[in-house]
């Protein structure tokens, strides 16, 4: 790894690691590096480290970031290589005032993304604004997909030491775009339309210009999820409120219904 990645500077980080802008000598190219300290992350966030590369390498599509490469360096240290896209993320253009118009048409090609992981079997289950990114061409790519699994059966990746990342009772995801049975913890419910309510969640907040819901902790949230949003008005309010229902049934099946949905009222 030393050898081929030069590390440049640091343009992101979070507790699911640190990213770089690196250069690859061997392709003589800039690309994005993401490192997981082995010494500061546990068995469960390496796991899903690696998920967050193998996932996205495995799903070749425009909206869905590319992942070049991943290993390991002298040290154990965990890492990631991923295009570079100089660009801002959707939260960033959201905060910055962009038109209504333009963020429906990201909105699209963010759906155009997760509708294809749909389409293979894959459920993100962590879409939210920071989680998208708007390059300088216009392109948008889907980021982080550390939490994502197969959709129509039970989770199958395990720990180190055989036990299973994800059960019953476990709560992942953010509050902001949380659908009820991920703030609820129900595994088996989380499907495709798990992902259609944070998209819901999503173009609320590109019509309204705030989340569907103002929560500090999973406790509030969990008092709050029969309180439905005000809905925004015309089409794309009614579309918004129909993804954020509290009963996956009563939302479009996935996101490539909610695509179609959006191409025709939007």
């Amino acid at each position: 790894m030393e050898e081929r990645y030069q590390i440049l500077e640091e343009i992101g980080r979070g507790s699911g690691g640190v990213i770089h802008r690196a250069h690859d000598r061997d392709l003589r190219r800039d690309v994005a590096f993401k490192l997981l300290r082995r010494a500061d992350s546990t068995v469960q966030q390496r796991v899903r480290f690696v998920t967050e590369a193998q996932i996205p390498a495995q799903l070749e599509h425009p909206n869905i970031i590319p992942v070049h490469d991943v290993g390991r360096t002298r040290d154990g240290d965990l890492f990631y290589v991923m295009k570079l896209v100089d660009g801002r993320t959707f939260k960033e253009l959201l905060a910055e005032g962009i038109s209504e118009h333009r963020s429906l048409l990201i909105l699209q090609e963010v759906a155009r993304g997760v509708a294809f992981a749909h389409h293979r079997g894959v459920i993100h289950r962590d879409l939210k604004p920071s989680n998208v990114m708007v390059g300088a061409f216009g392109e948008v790519v889907v980021l982080d997909w550390g939490l994502a699994r197969p959709a129509q059966s039970q989770p199958t990746a395990r720990d180190e030491h055989g036990g299973p990342m994800t059960l019953d009772g476990d709560v992942m995801g953010s509050l902001g775009y949380m659908a009820p049975e991920q703030a609820r913890g129900e595994v088996e419910r989380q499907g495709p339309a798990t992902d259609v309510h944070a998209l819901g969640g999503m173009l609320y907040e590109v019509l309204t210009g705030q989340p569907p819901r103002h929560t500090r902790s999973l406790d509030e949230l969990l008092t709050r999820l029969d309180e439905l949003p005000l809905p925004p008005p015309g089409a794309a309010g009614a579309l918004a409120s129909r993804c954020l229902a509290p009963e996956p049934g009563a939302r479009p099946r996935d996101a490539g219904e909610l695509l179609a949905l959006m191409e025709r009222v939007l």
